[in-house]
């Protein structure tokens, strides 16, 4: 596909996507399913075009939060992820929390903690082991599953 129309493929997701969070900003407070229902074709039309963010707000608009937790961490949007996860966690299947937890504090992880740790891990034992651990381990598995 064309880098043209692949640009135009995603301006019509996020035209469709925008008429959709319209309709459900529109549609009467008694039509909560009607609403709900807008809300969750605008996050499709959001996770189409590749918008992370908007498409994960729009499926907690319309109560699919497993689909939101998905697309904010395909996004990167971690803390975005764990309020969903924290907020609805009964509304989820506990291995989807469990991976997306797992995903979550890796990602802290890394950004915290990863500077001075991967300096030590480095000096004690070598670049070739610390990827070889981290490629064979369990959680290299379960995160490149996510």
């Amino acid at each position: 596909m064309s880098t043209t129309t692949n640009a135009a493929r995603v301006q019509a997701f996020v035209t469709a996507a925008n008429a959709f969070t319209t309709c459900a900003r529109c549609s009467p407070s008694k039509q909560v399913n009607e609403r709900l229902a807008y809300y969750g074709a605008a996050g499709e039309c959001y996770s189409e075009a590749r918008d992370a963010k908007n498409a994960g707000d729009s499926y907690q608009l319309a109560r699919q939060y497993a689909a939101a937790a998905r697309n904010y961490r395909e996004g990167g949007y971690f803390d975005e992820m764990v309020e969903v996860i924290t907020q609805h966690r009964n509304a989820l299947d506990s291995g989807i929390c469990e991976r997306l937890t797992m995903a979550a504090q890796i990602h802290y992880f890394k950004v915290y903690f990863s500077g001075w740790l991967v300096w030590l891990f480095l000096t004690l034992f070598g670049l070739g082991l610390k990827h070889q651990v981290i490629k064979s381990s369990r959680l290299g598995a379960m995160v490149s599953d996510i």
